[in-house]
């Protein structure tokens, strides 16, 4: 008894847990998402360049998938009573924004593998497909997922599905979601290991990642690290079964994935010169009234 007292109070402290770092990684996430949204809107240049609008749909991405986080382990930390098909439903969103995250990262390592290696036929190509490939990766998450939950559904009564009760159930625990789910993301591996493979070929080729060009060679290392802590820990969650006590363990990957998330907007919007120079001039046009009222009055 006191043992499933005990499990049953360190599953609550977890779904806690993972709704405070869900609602931290919404807040951060979504701030930093409407400053360099505003900010590549306001820019022509920057709105054609398909890196910013690669970068600006893996940012709505993260911030929707964080934003049904919170709702799901909100509804789980606090035993509501829900119907099962709410649940499915959040969850399944929730999913297909996940995945949508991890293959918006891949497209945006692939765009930069092409746009070094390929740049004649680079913005033609890319250019004409930006808008049907991310379209494709909506309809495409959204599909996976519904076709998921109605394959998961398949062996329950209709009375079950629609029955309010606590929410504790397991989603997408089958050994086909989980499947599908892994293929996925050794998919992506390969293409980001395939792409970074190509572009450090020819940026050694091309010099650029000599003994004096140490910021090319970083920026690789802490592309590649992000990446990787994109996409390692949800392939442990689902590839490890959910048994006696997996708890410390996708605890963990669900933390390590957490910060990824939060290191996103900084590793690929903050770190980029042009977008800070464009932040700081945004700002300091919002802020230079006040500035210049300052100066005039301290000059008198």
């Amino acid at each position: 008894m006191n043992l499933s007292n005990n499990a049953s109070k360190s599953e609550q402290i977890v779904k806690i847990v993972k709704t405070s770092l869900y609602m931290l990684d919404f807040i951060f996430i979504t701030t930093v998402t409407l400053l360099i949204l505003k900010t590549v809107r306001h820019n022509s240049p920057m709105k054609k360049e398909i890196q910013y609008f690669l970068l600006c749909h893996h940012l709505l991405c993260c911030s929707v998938f964080c934003c049904f986080g919170v709702v799901y382990n909100t509804i789980r930390a606090f035993d509501a009573k829900s119907p099962q098909l709410i649940m499915w439903i959040i969850y399944g969103v929730q999913i297909a924004t996940g995945e949508g995250v991890l293959i918006t990262l891949t497209l945006m390592a692939l765009n930069r593998c092409l746009a070094v290696c390929w740049p004649l036929r680079y913005l033609q190509l890319v250019h004409s497909w930006k808008h049907k490939v991310i379209i494709c990766v909506w309809i495409t998450t959204m599909l996976k997922s519904t076709c998921l939950l109605m394959i998961e559904g398949i062996d329950k009564n209709p009375e079950d599905i629609f029955k309010t009760e606590p929410s504790s159930l397991t989603v997408l625990g089958g050994v086909f979601a989980r499947s599908t789910g892994i293929i996925l993301i050794l998919f992506l591996i390969i293409i980001i290991i395939i792409s970074y493979c190509l572009l450090c070929t020819e940026g050694i080729k091309a010099g650029h990642f000599n003994s004096s060009n140490s910021k090319a060679r970083k920026t690789v290392i802490i592309h590649g690290l992000q990446m990787s802590l994109h996409l390692l820990p949800p392939l442990i969650v689902i590839a490890v079964e959910r048994g006696s006590d997996p708890t410390i363990l996708h605890l963990t990957a669900f933390v390590v994935f957490s910060f990824a998330q939060c290191l996103s907007p900084v590793v690929y919007g903050l770190r980029n010169k042009d977008l800070q120079i464009k932040l700081f001039n945004r700002q300091r046009n919002i802020d230079g009234p006040y500035t210049d009222h300052t100066t005039n009055s301290n000059a008198i």
